[in-house]
């Protein structure tokens, strides 16, 4: 094989992969707005259901992938089975980071995003069934379905996601604990009393 030919190969390889992984970004981003935009959650019931279950699942089933292609590449003894529970427990903190930034525009704007604690417990649980799911979906592609040429590709994006981090953590690592904790600690405050009176004084 010539290597003109390899280059095609994994061109298209690389190709194929970009597309499928484009198309999963895609869903996860767009099915939450065109709903919204068009009104969905409102004229079908449960629609927010099957929202919450496809974007768990759009979320677990990339983390999932990447996390094995990672494994793969650094030669990190990581079993499948954990693996996946790994991508399952990535899902589900999808899930309740959505409802917290749900919680937080109710308490702000007096929306009625939550509408109940059913509600946001039933939402939970569908992420959670999307993420099962995607785990069990996101292992069996990247053990059976998927070429080594399309492996490798996977393993380059993972190594480039996670490097840039790691080796600003490893530079920076007690300052940026320290940045992050400061600016949770004050949008807790900012959020905790918006619309509410300071300690001391009266809100008109």
């Amino acid at each position: 094989m010539t290597s003109s030919t390899l280059g095609r190969d994994r061109a298209r390889s690389a190709t194929t992969e970009g597309r499928w992984v484009g198309l999963v970004v895609f869903v996860a981003v767009v099915l939450p707005l065109a709903s919204s935009l068009l009104g969905l959650y409102d004229r079908i019931e449960h629609w927010g259901k099957f929202v919450h279950a496809v974007d768990g699942l759009c979320a677990t089933l990339l983390f999932g992938v990447l996390l094995l292609a990672w494994r793969h590449v650094e030669g990190v003894d990581l079993a499948d089975e954990l693996a996946g529970l790994m991508a399952v427990c990535a899902g589900i903190y999808f899930g309740v980071m959505w409802e917290i930034v749900e919680f937080v525009i109710d308490w702000v704007s007096y929306s009625d995003l939550q509408k109940s604690n059913s509600d946001t417990m039933t939402d939970l649980l569908w992420n959670d069934v999307g993420a099962a799911i995607a785990a069990v979906l996101a292992t069996h592609m990247y053990c059976h379905w998927l070429t080594l040429r399309q492996r490798q590709d996977l393993s380059r994006v993972a190594t480039w996601l996670v490097g840039g981090p790691s080796r600003l953590l490893d530079r920076h690592g007690f300052l940026m604990t320290l940045v992050a904790a400061v600016l949770m600690a004050a949008a807790v405050a900012a959020v905790w009393f918006s619309g509410r009176p300071l300690p001391g004084l009266a809100i008109s």
